[in-house]
Protein backbone atom coordinates (compact mmCIF):
# COMPACT_ATOMS: atom_id res chain seq x y z
CA UNK A 1 0.00 0.00 0.00
CA UNK A 2 2.66 2.19 0.85
CA UNK A 3 5.83 1.49 -0.87
CA UNK A 4 8.73 3.73 -2.10
CA UNK A 5 8.18 6.38 -3.85
CA UNK A 6 9.51 5.88 -7.58
CA UNK A 7 12.24 8.17 -8.30
CA UNK A 8 10.47 10.76 -10.53
CA UNK A 9 7.89 11.69 -7.57
CA UNK A 10 11.10 11.92 -5.18
CA UNK A 11 12.71 13.93 -7.68
CA UNK A 12 9.37 16.21 -8.17
CA UNK A 13 9.45 16.44 -3.63
CA UNK A 14 13.25 17.21 -3.58
CA UNK A 15 12.70 20.19 -6.12
CA UNK A 16 9.55 21.72 -4.16
CA UNK A 17 11.75 21.59 -1.21
CA UNK A 18 14.55 22.96 -2.73
CA UNK A 19 12.62 25.99 -4.22
CA UNK A 20 10.68 26.71 -1.09
CA UNK A 21 13.72 26.49 1.25
CA UNK A 22 15.70 29.38 -1.86
CA UNK A 23 12.93 31.59 -1.56
CA UNK A 24 12.48 31.55 2.22
CA UNK A 25 16.43 31.96 2.31
CA UNK A 26 16.05 34.98 -0.48
CA UNK A 27 13.91 37.20 1.73
CA UNK A 28 15.24 36.58 4.71
CA UNK A 29 18.27 38.10 3.37
CA UNK A 30 16.54 40.85 1.40
CA UNK A 31 14.92 41.87 4.66
CA UNK A 32 18.20 42.18 6.85
CA UNK A 33 19.82 43.74 3.96
CA UNK A 34 16.81 46.31 3.73
CA UNK A 35 17.48 46.59 8.11
CA UNK A 36 21.06 47.28 7.71
CA UNK A 37 20.55 50.08 4.42
CA UNK A 38 17.86 51.98 6.61
CA UNK A 39 19.66 52.10 9.56
CA UNK A 40 21.32 55.59 9.68
CA UNK A 41 25.43 55.26 9.56
CA UNK A 42 27.04 57.52 12.05
CA UNK A 43 30.65 57.69 12.51
CA UNK A 44 32.12 57.28 16.19
CA UNK A 45 29.56 53.49 16.18
CA UNK A 46 27.07 52.66 18.07
CA UNK A 47 27.43 54.88 21.20
CA UNK A 48 27.88 58.23 19.04
CA UNK A 49 24.13 58.29 18.60
CA UNK A 50 22.88 57.73 22.33
CA UNK A 51 21.94 60.66 24.73
CA UNK A 52 23.90 60.07 28.48
CA UNK A 53 23.39 58.78 31.23
CA UNK A 54 21.36 60.97 33.47
CA UNK A 55 20.63 60.33 37.41
CA UNK A 56 17.09 59.61 38.26
CA UNK A 57 15.41 60.88 41.23
CA UNK A 58 12.19 59.95 42.99
CA UNK A 59 9.12 62.78 43.26
CA UNK A 60 8.25 63.17 46.92
CA UNK A 61 4.54 63.78 46.24
CA UNK A 62 3.72 61.66 43.45
CA UNK A 63 6.46 58.91 43.91
CA UNK A 64 7.28 59.01 40.09
CA UNK A 65 10.97 59.13 38.33
CA UNK A 66 12.60 61.65 36.22
CA UNK A 67 16.13 63.43 35.68
CA UNK A 68 17.65 65.13 38.17
CA UNK A 69 18.46 67.55 35.85
CA UNK A 70 14.29 68.39 35.05
CA UNK A 71 11.15 68.68 37.10
CA UNK A 72 8.09 66.50 37.92
CA UNK A 73 5.76 66.62 35.03
CA UNK A 74 2.99 66.11 38.28
CA UNK A 75 2.95 70.02 38.97
CA UNK A 76 3.18 69.21 42.64
CA UNK A 77 5.79 71.12 44.60
CA UNK A 78 9.09 69.17 45.98
CA UNK A 79 9.17 68.66 50.17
Amino acid sequence: MFGLPSFPKLFIIAAIIAVVWYFIRRGQVARSTQNDASAPQKPGGKGASQKPIEDMVQCKSCGAYFPATSTCSCGQPQR
